[in-house]
């Protein structure tokens, strides 16, 4: 009886966890991350000039980072899923660096490479930067952290491919270049679509470190947070909307060529394919120039210019801002832990039939711009809460919780249900299932994601920017002390942050290992 009754319990309990989570996701991280499309009939001059402008030139820029992305993304990817050399774990550990690292340090150190004159302008003997703050260097900054995303999603795709269709289309007489066209290339586009919304959305979303090489060139993100600090709502609301409704938009259009699959071996070109091969060593010295002097470099450069210039600074303003930043982080990490395994399971197994419908509200959280985002959270939550700290947290929960949820989905969709299922039979309560089997199978997927999310919380400007006028967080304060030309405060703050991401980078990397062992 007393067994009985600890089981009808423990199922309670078990219950009430997917049912809190199920509100905690609604009522915390998505409506209030789409509050503002309710201002569309309040929103003053929705379409003015300047909004268009802005918008426009986000798009653009976007656009031309996405394809630069690609061309030396895809030749990357290939290496890192078929090539057996040992450089290959260099270049792995390269393109997660930039993916780790804040934003604010990353953008401090891009400006200092590129744009002024302590980076390649000293070593050609110039007195400015090679590129002044602008288009080009929001360029070169936005592929630097974005390339990431579209190797990794590439890579994923590339390596699900069964190798016995490249078998069967050598046995018919195809050449590599013949194979990578007109069979891999098919089947691994689903990973191209994903890593060119995941970089264009990313570029489309960057605010802080874009203010460090924008000069008076204007961002729809920067845009927003400025019309926001100035008090113009409505606008900064119009603004906001226009990005929000494209990121649903591009989700959209996305899931109707997601899947879309097919083999192709009509039309086969030997001739082309005996040129492309003989271009081999000419790609491969170009992947090379391009990873080490337009990824490598203007990553790393932060710490040649702090080694050139050492200085500590630990001021109150930078503990105090150090000291929040990782509150918030911390504070968020936890509360995102506790309620993002529920739903990533509900999610995987699409439980009372809600996975799809959660996938989606949890994508496009994702692809929101944060800028955007932090405005409607703020026109949301202030309606009820005055503290800026509490708006604060509310904000990085927001677009830090997809984040987990995303691998841990995918953890969750590779445990056979007949694991769960044997525990069952066995006598095993809900509890002890998730503790015994499930916890261990995905440790790797909740570290992993918890990194991100916590880095992705420490590393947060344009959010920030648009809910808090008194908080100073560490990455504010980088783009603060660059706009005041305060370069040597700033170098330190941003090394404190790349030495952080690197230990944590160290992490990833080991927990990766070990999945692998397993």
């Amino acid at each position: 009886m007393l067994g009985q009754i600890k089981r009808g319990i423990i199922k309670h309990l078990s219950s009430v966890w997917f049912v809190s989570a199920a509100i905690f996701f609604i009522g915390i991280i998505f409506l209030p991350a789409v509050y503002i499309l309710s201002y569309v009939l309040k929103a003053e001059n929705i379409f003015t000039a300047d909004i268009l402008k802005a918008v426009s030139a986000s798009f653009i820029i976007g656009l031309i980072v996405v394809l630069l992305d690609f061309i030396f993304g895809l030749p990357l990817a290939w290496i890192l899923t078929r090539s057996k050399s040992k450089i290959v774990k260099v270049i792995d550990s390269l393109v997660d660096l930039s993916l780790v690292i804040p934003t604010a340090a990353l953008g401090f150190s891009v400006y200092l490479y590129w744009g002024s004159k302590y980076g390649l302008a000293y070593l050609l003997g110039l007195d400015y930067g090679l590129f002044s703050a602008g288009p080009i260097l929001i360029i070169l900054l936005h592929i630097v952290f974005t390339l990431p995303y579209m190797i990794r999603s590439i890579a994923a795709a590339i390596v699900k491919i069964d190798i016995a269709y490249e078998q069967a289309a050598v046995t018919l007489g195809a050449k590599p270049v013949t194979v990578f066209r007109t069979v891999y290339f098919p089947l691994f586009k689903d990973g191209i679509i994903v890593g060119s919304i995941l970089s264009f959305t990313r570029s489309l979303s960057e605010t802080g470190a874009t203010m460090m090489v924008a000069g008076v060139f204007t961002t729809a993100p920067i845009f927003i947070v400025g019309l926001k600090q100035a008090g113009q709502l409505p606008q900064a609301a119009g603004a906001s909307i226009i990005m929000i409704v494209s990121a649903i938009v591009i989700l959209f259009i996305s899931k109707l060529f997601l899947g879309q699959k097919k083999i192709n071996l009509e039309k086969i070109y030997p001739r082309a394919a005996d040129s492309l091969l003989k271009l081999k060593i000419v790609r491969d010295i170009i992947l090379g120039l391009f990873l080490i002097f337009i990824i490598f470099l203007p990553t790393t450069y932060l710490i040649i210019f702090n080694l050139t210039n050492l200085q500590l600074f630990f001021n109150s303003l930078i503990v105090k801002s150090l000291l929040i930043s990782f509150a918030i982080a911390l504070i968020v990490t936890i509360i995102n832990l506790f309620f993002s395994a529920p739903i990533a399971y509900l999610i995987a197994h699409n439980k009372f039939r809600l996975g799809k419908i959660l996938d989606s509200l949890n994508e496009i959280v994702l692809l929101v711009p944060t800028s955007a985002l932090g405005l409607s959270l703020v026109l949301f939550w202030q309606q009820w809460l005055q503290g800026e700290f509490i708006i604060l947290i509310l904000t990085h929960l927001s677009f830090s919780f997809p984040l987990l949820v995303k691998p841990l989905i995918t953890a969750f969709k590779h445990i056979p249900l007949e694991l769960e299922e044997a525990a069952y039979s066995l006598g095993a309560s809900k509890r002890k299932m998730f503790m015994t089997i499930l916890l261990p199978l995905i440790k790797p997927a909740l570290i992993a994601g918890s990194i991100m999310a916590f880095m992705r919380s420490l590393s947060e400007t344009g959010a920030t920017l648009a809910v808090s006028d008194q908080i100073k967080t560490i990455p504010v304060l980088i783009v603060d002390l660059v706009n005041q030309g305060q370069l040597n405060q700033a170098g330190f703050v941003s090394a404190v942050l790349f030495v952080i991401a690197f230990i944590f980078l160290l992490i990833l990397k080991h927990n990766k290992f070990s999945k692998n062992k397993l």
